[in-house]
Formats: structure tokens, C-alpha cells, sequence
């Protein structure tokens, strides 16, 4: 029987993708290559193109991002049907994702409106806050401490972030970019501003990290950027990075 597939495949570096993941990908008949207007579709297909069926049929799906709800949804559930209908003939499709299926990820709409009489399977992939915290050897979270993920949205305000902020021991803070500002303010007043990692497109060539936000602006932050706030401190942890 046909399934739908949702496949994390990390954040760029090719060798973290997993075998399940590998083993996942031989299968497929048919591949969506999501678009929604940045480098997402290139960054996946780039990871995963070495693993595919070399006559896998390519389907661009553009992921709606339109400011209308109603509409956003309308689009969503056209493009689960879409998908159903390949499912239909017995065919394996396949959704790749940066990162995580699960986490912040546009293959959640896919799978809301897909009808329940489908088979749907989900691959799971390394987040990019975890892969960012081994890669500079910093702890996510050590013994009592808590962890919260937040993601910026264009209605952040710094107050929003500061509220954030004085609620846990540790902070991921994802999609920095549409608020960089913002955070940058909100980092001073809660006096957190040495307390952090801001890397940018991790696992890449083109891979930079920051300890101090002070000269940057939000034109220097691509889209794939991704900070960590230890209140507790990070130099102790710093000594690893060359």
C-alpha cells in the first residue's frame, strides 16, 4: 500500500542525515519539493539527491504564504490533495524538510488535511538547535535546568521576547531574523547579551557564528540563523571553538 512520507533531512551538512531517513528515500516514486519562496527546496534536495530512484518523478509545491488566513488554508488543503491523488495510484510520495518534520515545519498543513484512510509515516531529522549546540559543544540543558523554544514572529515586540527570557534557564530562539532588533534589545535589558550563540546557516560552507550581536544589524542575518541563550553563562563552554 502507498504512503506519504514527511522526511527531516537536518540543516545542510549532508552526513547528518539519517539512515532511516536514506532508507526512506530509495522508496519514494514521487518527491514534492516544497517552495515558499527562499532556499529551503535547494538546501533538501542538495542533502538528499544522492539517495533517490533515478526515475522519481519532481512535483514543486508552493507553500502559501499568503497574509489571508482563509485563503492560506484553502491552498493547504489543495495541496494535500494533490498528494492524495498520487497516493491513489498506489504510489510512494515523499515531503522533504530542513530540519525537523515536527518542528516548525510547513509539512504539519500537509498532513492536517490529508484524509486519515492514507497511510502517512514521519521520518524524523535533527533540529537545528541541536545540531548547533553539538557543533559549538555548548549544552542545550544541564541537571534541573529548563529549555523553552520560541520562534519570532513579525508581531514580536521586544517586551514579548523579555517575558520569554525571564521564564526559563535556557532559550532557542528560532527565525531570528524577522526580529533581530528586537531580540538584540531585549537581550540588553535582561543583561543576557554575553549569554549567547547566534549561528547562521550551520552545517554550511557559508556557516558563521557570533557571541556579541552589538555591530550586527538584520540585514546580516539570513533567514537559517538560530540563537541560544544560556543564562547561567556560556564562556565556560566556549573553550572548544577554535
Amino acid at each position: 500500500m502507498s504512503k506519504f512520507y514527511g522526511i527531516g533531512v537536518g540543516v545542510g551538512d549532508p552526513e547528518m542525515i539519517t539512515l532511516k531517513a536514506i532508507n526512506t528515500l530509495k522508496k519514494l516514486d514521487i518527491l514534492i519539493l516544497p517552495n515558499a519562496g527562499r532556499d529551503i527546496e535547494s538546501t533538501a534536495y542538495n542533502i538528499v539527491k544522492e539517495y533517490l530512484k533515478t526515475d522519481i518523478k519532481f512535483v514543486d509545491m508552493e507553500i502559501s504564504m499568503n497574509p489571508n488566513i482563509e485563503k492560506r488554508k484553502e491552498e493547504r488543503i489543495k495541496n494535500s490533495k494533490i498528494i492524495e491523488e498520487y497516493l491513489e495510484k498506489n504510489l510512494n510520495v515523499g515531503f522533504i524538510t530542513i530540519g525537523d518534520p515536527m518542528t516548525y515545519s510547513t509539512y504539519v498543513y500537509l498532513i492536517e488535511n490529508i484524509n486519515e484512510k492514507y497511510q502517512v509515516e514521519t521520518i524524523p531529522g535533527i533540529s537545528s538547535f541541536v545540531d548547533i549546540a553539538s557543533r559549538i559543544n555548548i549544552p542545550l540543558v544541564v541537571g534541573d535546568e529548563t529549555l523553552k523554544v520560541i520562534s519570532l514572529s513579525k508581531k514580536c515586540t521586544s517586551q514579548h521576547i523579555i517575558e520569554e527570557i525571564k521564564n526559563s534557564d535556557n532559550i532557542v530562539v528560532m527565525k531570528v531574523s524577522l526580529r533581530f532588533e528586537e531580540l538584540k534589545e531585549a537581550l540588553k535589558i535582561t543583561g543576557n547579551e554575553k549569554n549567547i550563540a547566534l549561528v547562521c546557516e550551520s552545517g554550511k560552507d557559508e556557516q558563521k557564528i557570533y557571541f556579541n550581536l552589538e555591530n550586527l544589524t538584520k540585514e546580516d542575518i539570513p533567514y537559517f540563523s538560530t540563537l541560544i541563550l544560556k543564562k547561567g553563562g556560556i564562556e565556560k563552554w566556549k573553550k572548544f571553538i577554535s
